[in-house]
């Protein structure tokens, strides 16, 4: 079996939700059909745009009763978002095939 690896950088991924939404979409399917023409796909994304999106939010609505999260867990919120919308999409794909 032929191994392919698929960066997915931010960017790649929108800028607002409904965008992300759809060009996960896209993407899930791409990989689907990749994976029926015998690639082992490896997926890794990144999100860049998203975290900094998220702590501009978090920034904006900083306060005394309401701190702003650390870095690292609006690191870890996007990362984990991108993954489960991936892994969705993906899941819907292998049903629609």
């Amino acid at each position: 079996m032929k191994r392919l690896v698929i960066a997915l950088g931010g960017n790649a991924l929108g800028n607002n939700p409904e965008e992300q939404l759809e060009l996960v979409k896209q993407t899930a399917k791409t990989i689907v059909d990749l994976s029926e023409e015998g690639y082992n796909v490896i997926v890794g994304h990144g999100n860049g745009p998203q975290v900094g999106n998220l702590l501009l939010q978090h920034l904006a609505a900083d306060s005394e009763k309401n701190p702003a999260f650390p870095l690292d867990s609006l690191v870890a919120m996007t990362e984990g978002s991108i993954g489960y919308w991936l892994q969705n999409a993906l899941q819907n794909a292998l049903h629609e095939e």
